[in-house]
C-alpha cells in the first residue's frame, strides 16, 4: 500500500495496519523529513514509532486536518502528504530554525568527519545535476519586466519593515559598503559571513552587501581554490583573447600529454579524484602565478589589502611545473611561475563572495566591474565545474522550503571547504555559493515570475570540550545547512535583500 493508493481507493488504514507496512511508513517518514518534522538518513527505517507519529500529527495541525488521534490514516491525510503545492506553508513553518537544526543533527546519526550527510551528499544525488550543462545560458538570462521581474532599484522588506536600495556593483578594486548588522540573526557558530543580493536594473546587476565580520582575514580552507583558476582565466584571456580554456589541457613542462582543464576543475571542486586529488590540483593551479603575484592580484580585484594568499593545500602539486596548452591553437598559453616561500591563505568572506558574484554575474556587470580580461567562454567552464560541488546545502534549503515545484531554471554553483584547526582547536566548514532561480509563486496572484539571485560565503566553527572531531563535524554540517536555509528563506520571503 502507498499513499496514492489510499487516495485513489478512498482507503482508511488503522495504525495497527500501518505498523505492518514498512514501505508506507517509509514513504511518510521521507515526506515528513522534507517538512523538517522528522529526521532523515538512518531514521528512515520504516518503523512506526512515537517520533513518526508525533511528526505526522504536527503535519496535520499545520495543514488544518484531523490527526491520528482516532487511530487511523485516511484519504485526507494521504492527500495532504502528497500535495505538491506546499511552498507557502513550508515557507511559514520553516521559521523554526532551531527545530530544523535539531532534525538535521539527528539525521547525521551514523556519519563521521570523513563522510557527512550534507557536505558529502555529492552531485550524483542532486536533482539539479541534469541542469549543469544549461548553467552558462541561464546565467546570461535577464529580466524582461513583463513575464520576469527582479527587485528593481529598491525593495520594501518585511520583518522588520524597511527599504533597501540596491547600489551599482563596485568597480574592480573598490570595496562596497557592507551592512554589518543585517546578518546578526545568524547563529553564533557562523563566525564570518557575507551575502550579496542582486537585482536587475536596466539590464545590469545592482547589489546590496550584508555581512557578519565580513572583512576578517581567516582560513576558508578549500573554498579558496577557485581564486587561482579565476586568475589563470584572466591571464590567458589577456594574452590570448580567443583562447577558450575548455580547449586547453594541463600538462607537465616538457610533456606532450595533458589532462583536460575542465575535468581537472571538476576534480578540484567535487573531490571525485578521477585524475588527481583536489588538494594537489589546488596547488597546481596556484603554480601558474607566484604566490605574491596571486595575492596582489586578489587585493587588486576585491580592494581588500588586509588579506594574505601565499599558502598551499597540504599536498604536493600534480605538476609542480605545469603548462596550459591550447590544443586548438597548438600553443602554450600559460606556464609555471618561479617558486616563492609559502605563507598563509587568510582571506575574508567578502573576498570570496565578491569573486563568486563576479563569476556568476559576469554577463550583467559593466566592464569596469568585471574580472579583468576574462571572457565568458572561459569563465563558463569554471561555472559548470562549480555546479558539481559535493556539498548540497542549497539543495537542502530548496527541499526544506518546498520550492522544488515553484522554481525554474535554477543555477547552483559553489565550493565547500573544511578542516580541523590545531591553531584554533576546533572544526570548521566553509561554503561559498551563488544561486539564481526564477520563482513562480507570484504567478498564483497574477504577478510576473521573479528572478532571484544572490551570493554568499559562510564559515561555521565550533570546538567541543573535550574534543570530539566527529561530533563537531556533524554539528557544523547541520548548522551550515540550517543557516543557509534561513538566508534563502528570508530572501524568498523578502525579509532580507
Amino acid at each position: 500500500m502507498n499513499l496514492r493508493e489510499i487516495v485513489q481507493q478512498n482507503r482508511t488504514i488503522t495504525l495497527a495496519q500501518l505498523k505492518e507496512d514498512g514501505q508506507l511508513v517509509l514513504e511518510i517518514q521521507k515526506i515528513l523529513s522534507a517538512w523538517g518534522l522528522y529526521p532523515a538518513g538512518a531514521w528512515w527505517d520504516g518503523d512506526w514509532g512515537s517520533r513518526t507519529q508525533n511528526g505526522l500529527n504536527e503535519f496535520c495541525q499545520i495543514k488544518g486536518i484531523a490527526d491520528t488521534s482516532k487511530g487511523v490514516i485516511d484519504k485526507a491525510i494521504a492527500e495532504a502528504l502528497l500535495d505538491p503545492n506546499v511552498a507557502e506553508l513550508r515557507l511559514k513553518t520553516a521559521k523554526d530554525r532551531n527545530k530544523f537544526f535539531d532534525m538535521l543533527l539527528l539525521s547525521e546519526k551514523g556519519f563521521s568527519e570523513g563522510k557527512l550527510r550534507i557536505r558529502d551528499r555529492q552531485i550524483e544525488n542532486s536533482p539539479y545535476k541534469k541542469d549543469i550543462p544549461t548553467y552558462p545560458n541561464r546565467l546570461i538570462q535577464k529580466t524582461d519586466n513583463v513575464q520576469i521581474v527582479s527587485f528593481g532599484d529598491a525593495i520594501a522588506l518585511s520583518n522588520p519593515t524597511r527599504t533597501v536600495t540596491f547600489s551599482p556593483y563596485p568597480k574592480v578594486g573598490i570595496k562596497p559598503n557592507i551592512d554589518n548588522s543585517a546578518l546578526n540573526f545568524l547563529h553564533p557558530d557562523i563566525t564570518e559571513a557575507c551575502v550579496c543580493v542582486g537585482s536587475f536594473v536596466n539590464g545590469e546587476i545592482r547589489a546590496n552587501w550584508l555581512g557578519k565580520n565580513p572583512l576578517d582575514s581567516v582560513q576558508f580552507w578549500s573554498a579558496t581554490k577557485i581564486i587561482a583558476i579565476l586568475n589563470l582565466i584572466c591571464k590567458i584571456n589577456k594574452n590570448f583573447i580567443n583562447c577558450d580554456i575548455d580547449d586547453c589541457v594541463v600538462r607537465a613542462s616538457g610533456s606532450t600529454e595533458g589532462l583536460p582543464f575542465h575535468e581537472l576543475a571538476i576534480d578540484l571542486i567535487s573531490y571525485r579524484a578521477k585524475y588527481a586529488s583536489s588538494n594537489s590540483l589546488g596547488l597546481t593551479f596556484k603554480r601558474f602565478e607566484t604566490y605574491s603575484g596571486l595575492e596582489n592580484w586578489l587585493k587588486q580585484i576585491t580592494g581588500n589589502t588586509s588579506l594574505s594568499f601565499t599558502g598551499r593545500y597540504g599536498e604536493n602539486a600534480l605538476f609542480n611545473s605545469p603548462q596550459l596548452y591550447d590544443r586548438k591553437a597548438k600553443r602554450i598559453v600559460a606556464q609555471a611561475a618561479p617558486e616563492e616561500p609559502r605563507g598563509d591563505n587568510l582571506v575574508s568572506a567578502y573576498d570570496l563572495t565578491r569573486l563568486i558574484s563576479m563569476l556568476g554575474w559576469h554577463y550583467h556587470l559593466p566592464s569596469a566591474a568585471r574580472l579583468p580580461n576574462a571572457q565568458w567562454y572561459s569563465l563558463e567552464s569554471l561555472a559548470r565545474a562549480m555546479g558539481t560541488d559535493r556539498a548540497r546545502y542549497i539543495d537542502i534549503a530548496i527541499e526544506r522550503l518546498g520550492l522544488q515545484n515553484v522554481i525554474k531554471d535554477p543555477v547552483i554553483i559553489s565550493k565547500v571547504g573544511w578542516g580541523a584547526s590545531d591553531a584554533r582547536n576546533r572544526y570548521e566548514i566553509t561554503y561559498t555559493a551563488l544561486v539564481q532561480l526564477i520563482e513562480l509563486r507570484p504567478n498564483v496572484t497574477g504577478n510576473p515570475s521573479k528572478l532571484r539571485t544572490f551570493a554568499m560565503t559562510l564559515r561555521a566553527a565550533k570546538a567541543f570540550n573535550p574534543r570530539d572531531i566527529d561530533a563537531e563535524a556533524r554539528e557544523m554540517d547541520a548548522r551550515m545547512a540550517a543557516e543557509v536555509t534561513e538566508i534563502m528563506r528570508r530572501i524568498v520571503m523578502e525579509e532580507l535583500a
